[in-house]
């Protein structure tokens, strides 16, 4: 079974990276074949400059593809066949990143991936999912995990993690949240909480 991690961070190696090794690293122990795909090393265009040809069906009767190009569609490929997704997205002011924003809007119309939005709910959205969110309450970091949660309304929601670097003692910039060792526990906790969850699934 393949695990398939990516980080939604705007800095290379910072907490959300460090989360997700540890996670990926967790499952690796446990017979998981893991993936790790980093944002950062990629270009993520925002929905902009368009006419909603994702909509073009709808509008005009006829599809339509986007028209930006960038790293998205191959981004989905390297997750496409995993079995699980496991997401770390940091908060930005009481919101999710704006890599994490820009691929959950335009994820749905990658061309040829789905052949329609309901097609995206009812297999994609329907894998094993994880998220781990990285925020202080006093951010509004749980508006950032309500954020990450509304694509999930009518369905089962993923599994979630809320890890504040405040409640450690530590400053989130620092991206040392893993020199903790009661975050490492937090995590490995998820971890076990996202296996059973994957062993319902299986059943």
């Amino acid at each position: 079974m393949k695990v398939a991690g990516v980080v939604f961070s705007a800095r290379k190696t910072g907490n959300g990276f460090g989360c997700m090794r540890y996670c990926l690293d967790r499952l690796d122990e446990k017979g998981f074949k893991t993936v790790l795909v980093n944002a950062f090393d990629y270009e993520m265009k925002p929905c902009s400059h368009c006419n909603y040809e994702c909509y073009a069906e709808e509008i005009r009767g006829q599809r339509e593809e986007c028209p930006l190009r960038d790293d998205i569609p191959r981004m989905y490929d390297l997750i496409e066949d995993a079995d699980v997704l496991l997401f770390a997205v940091p908060n930005y002011r009481g919101h999710v990143s704006g890599l994490y924003k820009a691929w959950i809007e335009r994820l749905p119309y990658i061309p040829g991936a789905f052949r329609d939005f309901e097609d995206f709910c009812n297999n994609f959205l329907k894998k094993v999912w994880g998220f781990v969110v990285i925020g202080n309450l006093t951010a509004m970091g749980d508006m950032a995990l309500h954020e990450v949660l509304v694509d999930f309304y009518h369905t089962r929601p993923p599994e979630t993690i809320l890890l504040q670097a405040r409640e450690h003692g530590r400053v989130s910039l620092k991206g040392d949240l893993m020199d903790v060792s009661a975050v490492r526990e937090r995590l490995d906790r998820f971890v076990e909480v996202l296996i059973k969850r994957i062993g319902k699934e299986q059943e």
